[in-house]
């Protein structure tokens, strides 16, 4: 069968319903997530449960140090061989994410970049270190709104790759990606949304719940462990409740803060997959049966395996 992909926004079920498809083809999960990839942030990055992860083997969750980068490059190297890895152990694979340039990658190639002068890259590393990476991020929706589109506000080392490249090179770094590079069917993609109230209620849902299962603990341990500013706790919820431990906000605050940031990053999310795979399956969750629809979709290919 080929892999299977479930893209959409943050908090629109992806989990779930990711590991109930898993269930019923025989399926190995690999993650495309940019922060489950981190160990001890778990909470925060909304991670399977150890006891989803149980029901089905997942690949590519803590993996990395909060310190450690995992490029694009170095996604699609390893989804690829664990695609061909897990396909000769007769097992289907589903890979999931909300999007982004990890999956872009995957499906439609990337071009290899030079690398840029040192001394644009120091630069920008500088600017990101006197400012913040919401303010480099203004620049970069201008010059590149598709990269910034993929990216979260706070990914200072991405912010920085997306202007270095544009100042050394004269063109954006979305421009490497090509959508008609792999323009085959080599994979069977999904995009789940669902209209604004629907997915805000289950953001807000998704935010209390955090918070009660103890997001704060597990950012005061990250930040007592030396991580406190490395790029990974820039994501949403974490940045935010390093403001609240560090008393710059209140706990209403810290709610409410990480709520519409989610919000403004889902409505980023679904702009950049309605313009990068608007040829997938789209389904409402609100309104249609996820997955029956995907076992339906799964069914000539599962007949031909």
């Amino acid at each position: 069968m080929k892999p299977i992909i479930i893209l959409g926004p943050t908090a629109i079920g992806k989990t779930d319903l990711s590991i109930k498809l898993a269930q019923k083809i025989s399926a190995e999960i690999i993650s495309s997530d940019t922060v489950q990839i981190h160990r001890y942030m778990d909470i925060g990055s909304a991670k399977p449960s150890k006891k989803e992860r149980a029901l089905i083997k997942h690949h590519l969750i803590d993996i990395k140090n909060p310190d450690e980068i995992f490029s694009s490059g170095e996604f699609v190297r390893t989804a690829n061989s664990l695609i061909e890895k897990l396909s000769q152990k007769g097992k289907n694979v589903i890979i999931v994410g909300g999007g982004g340039f990890y999956i872009d990658s995957l499906v439609f190639g990337i071009d290899e970049i030079d690398s840029v002068d040192k001394k644009i890259k120091g630069f920008f590393d500088d600017i990101c270190d006197e400012f913040s990476p919401a303010y480099l991020y203004e620049f970069l929706k201008i010059v590149d709104f598709r990269w910034a589109s993929a990216i979260k506000p706070q990914d200072c080392q991405r912010i920085k790759r997306g202007l270095s490249v544009f100042v050394d090179k004269g063109v954006s770094i979305s421009s490497f990606f090509s959508k008609t590079k792999k323009a085959d069917d080599r994979f069977l993609i999904f995009v789940l949304y669902a209209n604004r109230d629907f997915l805000n209620k289950r953001i807000e849902k998704r935010v209390n719940l955090m918070i009660e299962s103890g997001l704060i603990d597990e950012v005061k341990r990250l930040v007592l462990m030396g991580y406190a500013e490395t790029n990974a706790l820039k994501s949403i919820g974490y940045k935010e409740t390093i403001q609240y431990l560090e008393g710059k906000i209140n706990l209403e605050e810290l709610s409410k803060l990480i709520k519409k940031n989610t919000k403004l990053y889902a409505k980023r999310q679904l702009t950049f997959l309605r313009s990068r795979f608007s040829d997938a399956v789209w389904i409402d969750v609100e309104k249609e049966d996820g997955l029956q629809i995907m076992l339906d979709a799964c069914k000539p290919y599962h007949a031909a395996s």
